[in-house]
């Protein structure tokens, strides 16, 4: 297909361009020009599609900066645009903003422009390792995107090829698959750039089974007194600071993949910001576990976080039933400021009586504020939650409410095994346990080692248990082995769920 580019420059310069300047001659253009060009030369309408819509500054701005200005041959370190506090009203280049309102509209993807970006660099692009990606040797070897919190299998020919992508050499140097190279930028697991760049890329083994999902409870400390804590009465014991690190370095050796933070509060905890300020430097995606009553906008901007979890536990009624008054405002403009900042955000909701009649209404708030993911559970009869039976409910209407969850995160099992096949928790001691639920179960401290513990974790077949033969044993693990009630028993809650007994 040809394409006439005849009065591009004047269209996209003229009309777009805060820094346009008539008869003035320049030999080049800015970066989004360039790609521009690249995206007409397949889609020649893009211009009959584009908005006169308003620039929206705060759209994809780091997505935008990371793929187009630091690649533009006028972009400077100072740059007005791509500052952290731009002046008020400060346009980019116009082909930055044409791209910017397409990619709002939906005419475009990011994908589109990691593709446009291979294309205008050719063979002389420096290839990399997205730094949202690292390589996973779990009990098979992955790339792992750690802002979509997605594992792609690959196999050896590809990890040697990979382990190579360090930024040093061009497409032309590894001359890579070009389906597997086009297949990886479109996903965002390899960049490309005009000029050489240093990308870390580190591989170890994980044990078997992998230690994948860490639940760290960095401290006992909370603002709420919740009906359905199964934590019972606040204590004033918090995680060691001098065991942050430690903690960290261990998990992302043994290739671990996420790490809940919890507690309690744990923006409580004491050393909140020097564990926050830690997390960057490690290939785990990170979740912060709160009620959001302490979340602030100063706070939510320092977040070194990729997703937040925020407990809504019904509309104001049935929230306020379980978390008292006040709780269920802070906790929506918790979500809020999350969505804002541009971090993932999750919920989770507990089913209890008092919310039963609320769950299309909180379907709508969920919606409209961009969840990520919603997880519903049914209370575990511990803690607090033993002296509340006025809010329990039974196990089929807690199973109806659980099917309006969505969103893919699970923390548990692998085909014959039950929930915790591949998690385990810390606890502000650190003592190092099999989950939440289950301090007693003691494998050891973080003290003497992470991967120590994990060795001893006991590992629960199906066929130990009285889900043997269900065939939906391998979807829920045999459910909560907490609320199962012993070793070898059904969570009945999951058989209402999973086996139409709804």
């Amino acid at each position: 297909m040809t394409t006439n580019f005849d009065g591009l420059e004047d269209w996209l310069c003229r009309h777009n361009c805060y820094y346009y300047k008539p008869n003035r001659q320049e030999e080049e253009r800015c970066r989004g020009y360039s790609l521009v060009r690249v995206l007409m030369k397949s889609r020649p309408q893009l211009i009959s599609e584009s908005s006169a819509e308003a620039f929206d500054p705060n759209f994809k701005k780091t997505f935008l900066l990371n793929h187009i200005c630091q690649s533009c041959p006028f972009y400077i370190e100072d740059c007005d645009f791509t500052s952290i506090e731009p002046p008020e009203n400060c346009l980019p280049c116009g082909g930055l903003v044409f791209i910017s309102n397409l990619l709002k509209h939906c005419r475009i993807e990011e994908s589109d422009i990691r593709l446009a970006n291979l294309e205008e660099l050719g063979d002389r692009a420096y290839i990399s390792l997205s730094t949202k990606s690292c390589i996973k040797r779990l009990e098979e070897t992955y790339l792992y995107h750690i802002g979509r919190d997605e594992l792609y299998e690959i196999n050896n020919d590809a990890c040697d090829f990979v382990v190579k992508c360090d930024g040093s050499a061009t497409v032309a140097d590894l001359a890579p698959d070009r389906e597997f190279l086009e297949f990886c930028m479109s996903e965002d697991l390899l960049n490309v750039s005009k000029s050489p760049g240093e990308r870390q890329i580190q591989i170890a083994k994980a044990p078997e089974p992998s230690l994948r999902y860490l639940e760290w409870l960095v401290t006992y400390r909370c603002n709420l007194s919740c009906a359905h804590c199964y934590l019972g009465e606040m204590k004033n014991e918090d995680y060691n600071p001098e065991l942050i690190r430690p903690l960290l370095n261990e998990f992302d050796q043994m290739q671990g993949l996420r790490i809940l933070v919890s507690g309690g509060e744990p923006t409580l905890y004491e050393h909140f910001e020097i564990l926050n300020d830690s997390l960057a430097d490690y290939s785990i995606r990170a979740v912060l576990l709160t009620n959001g009553s302490t979340l602030n906008k100063d706070l939510v901007k320092r977040l070194r976080f990729h997703e937040v979890q925020v407990s809504l536990d019904g509309m104001e009624k049935g929230h306020t039933a379980i978390r008292g008054k006040g709780s269920f405002a802070k906790a929506v403009r918790a979500m809020e400021l999350i969505r804002a900042a541009g971090i993932d955000l999750s919920v989770a909701t507990m089913v209890h009586r008092f919310n039963l009649d609320e769950w299309e209404n909180m379907k709508d708030l969920i919606e409209s504020l961009g969840v990520k993911e919603w997880s519903v559970d049914y209370p575990c009869v511990k803690g607090r939650w033993d002296r509340h039976p006025e809010l329990q409910v039974g196990f089929q209407e807690a199973a109806q409410r659980m099917l309006y969850a969505f969103g893919g995160s699970y923390h548990g099992t692998s085909s014959g095994w039950t929930c915790g096949r591949h998690l385990a928790a810390v606890l502000p001691s650190a003592d190092v346990c099999k989950c939440g639920l289950f301090p007693e179960i003691q494998l050891g401290s973080v003290k003497t080692g992470l991967t120590k513990a994990w060795s001893r974790m006991p590992h629960i077949p199906i066929s130990e248990t009285d889900c043997l033969g269900c065939d939906q044993a391998d979807i829920c693990g045999g459910g909560c082995r907490f609320r199962a009630g012993s070793g070898n028993s059904r969570d009945e809650v999951m058989c209402f769920l999973l086996k139409g007994k709804i």
